[in-house]
Order: structure tokens, then sequence, then C-alpha cells
């Protein structure tokens, strides 16, 4: 392996923004310097888009090793497909299924050290090759390990108990043994993928005000309070749970150096209220590193030539540090 980490980039769905802020990532050369990217695809079809967005990111074409200061291609269709933006399509769903496929394989058979993935449309991927809610389940279930959900920027980060579930279903999902299992993968996520010496978490309740001491509902008391008591034995920092509606408007979240929410609105409208379009989705709790930006497929404005790529950017920059920081523990 080079001395450069190399990271494996699936497109997305190819009628999203993905291919547009992978291009647009890569016009900066100084990322060269940290990391040699791989992107799983055809030349001809990131050649196309490299035209329609006027992009000038070298190419090449991955035949023995990837090469360092260059966006390199590996060839995972004979012939490039065409695309629509803006359009859910089933077509588009099997591409991009193949793309993350080939870039989430490849990290597993060692061949590439981190996973950066862009973003699918959950409809038009859905299929009995793909029954997950999304990349987080997927990769769950072929890298094994008990994925967990975290958004970060900066110091601001925050995981989930629950997320892609109906809203419905959570009181039920959420147990003590669940709370115990995500607070510790969280705490040696902070621990060895961010470098926290002695990780402190908050636990937002799950009931408004935290239950109210019984008046709003009493998970807080029968669930949640008794499994903080447990995880401080254990050595687990943590605190709360606390009243979500005024925690990130407080600030309350620069106590502590993550927050984990009992479900996914609840943590992410916080976070994506004060860091939307700069974070990371990342998902800790796996034995290998994957990052992908805090946005969707934005059809709406795909094939524009506006959409951001600040976000993709940062997930290619989060997934060299994290992984360099896990070599660093070894």
């Amino acid at each position: 392996m080079p001395a450069l980490p190399i990271i494996a980039i699936s497109i997305g769905d190819p009628n999203g923004v993905g291919v547009e802020i992978i291009l647009k990532t890569f016009q900066d050369n100084s990322l060269f310097k940290h990391c040699i990217p791989v992107v799983y695809a055809s030349i001809d079809f990131i050649q196309k888009q490299q035209l329609h967005f006027d992009t000038q990111v070298p190419l090449s074409l991955v035949e023995e090793a990837p090469k360092e200061a260059v966006l390199n291609i590996a060839t995972i269709w004979n012939v490039a497909p065409e695309f629509t933006f803006g359009k859910q399509t089933a077509e588009a769903g099997i591409l991009a299924f193949e793309s993350l496929q080939a870039a989430a394989s490849a990290v597993q058979k060692g061949e590439a050290d981190a996973l950066v993935t862009a973003p699918i449309n959950k409809a038009a991927i859905k299929s009995l090759s793909f029954p997950f809610a999304g990349h987080t389940h997927y990769l769950g279930a072929l890298w094994g390990g008990n994925a967990l959900m975290l958004l970060a920027h900066d110091a601001l980060r925050v995981a989930l108990l629950t997320d892609h579930i109906p809203l419905h279903k959570v009181t039920d999902v959420i147990t003590a043994d669940l709370i115990k299992q995500k607070s510790k993968q969280l705490s040696q996520a902070l621990e060895n993928d961010f470098g926290c010496q002695v990780p402190k978490i908050a636990l937002l309740g799950i009931n408004p005000h935290a239950g109210d001491q019984g008046v709003i509902g009493d998970e807080d008391d029968t669930v949640l309070k008794p499994a903080i008591v447990s995880l401080k034995k254990d050595g687990i920092l943590i605190s709360g749970p606390f009243a979500a509606d005024g925690f990130f408007g407080q600030k309350r979240h620069t106590n502590f150096d993550a927050v984990l929410s009992c479900y996914h609105d609840q943590g992410l409208v916080g976070f994506k209220t004060l860091a939307f379009g700069l974070g990371v989705n990342i998902t800790a709790g796996l034995p290998y590193v994957r990052t992908s930006p805090d946005h969707g497929t934005a059809f709406d404005i795909a094939g524009k030539g506006v959409a951001n790529h600040v976000s993709f950017a940062a997930a290619v920059q989060m997934a060299f540090r994290i992984y360099n920081n896990r070599q660093k523990k070894h």
C-alpha cells in the first residue's frame, strides 16, 4: 500500500449532484497531498460530466494501481450509462448500488483504506439487492458490526440512538441495552477517531422536557436514567437526559464532545440548523472508515452547476483524518 491512504468513492445517484460535487472537490489540488481518490464508475461517464460542468480535474484510468495527484477512475461498467439530471429512475438506482458495492468491497478487500459515499436516492436504490433504509444499514450488514450514525462539524458532533425508523417505533426500540451499546460505541469513536482523551457525552431526553418527572411519559426516568447510572459505573462520562428543545439553542452542546440523540430529527434538526452544508455523516462502530456529505441528491438543482461541494470535500478530509488517527492507535 502507498504511504497516502486510498479513498474509495461511490458516485451516488447519477441523476443527482454526486459527480458534480466529486469533481468540484478535486479541483482543489491540495487534497492530492493527503490521499489517493478512486471513483467507481467508468472514465467515459466521468468525462461526460466533467465536460458538462466545465471542471478541470486530472483523471486517470486505474489499470494496475491507482496513481497519486489524479482522480483515479475504476471501471465497473463496460458502457458509459446515460444520465438524466433530476429524475428518479430504477436504472439510476441500479447504477448507484453498483458503484457503492464496488467501492465498499474494495475497502473490505484491502484495496482501499476508507469509503466516501455521494448521496443516493433511497427510493430509487431500494431493491432485492438493496433492501436497506440507507448506506448505514447496508454497510453494517456488509462489513459486520453495529453501525452508529454520527454527524460532525468541527467540535459539534451528534450521534443517533435510532436512525432511519418510523417515529412511532422509537420508544419500543430504545432500551437500556441499546443506550449502553451506542454510548460505548460513541465514546470509543470519540477517542479513536477524534482524539478525545476522556470523551464527554450528553444524552437527550426521549419525551418533551425529558418527561417532566413522569408527567409527559416515563421512559426518561425508567429507561434512560438507569442506563446513564450503569454507564457511569463502567467509566463512560455521560450526562442527561437533557430536554432537547432548548439544548442546542442554549449552546449546551459546547460542554460536551458529542450529543447522543434518541431519534433522527431530534438531533439532526439541531445539527443542520447550526452546520448545514458543512457537516459530515460518519458511520462509526464499523471496522472500516465511511463518511459522506450531510445532504441528499438535490434533484432540484442537479445538472445546473450550482451544487455546493463543501460538505463532500469535508467528508473526504474527515475520511483520511479518521483513517490516519486509527493508524496511530495501532
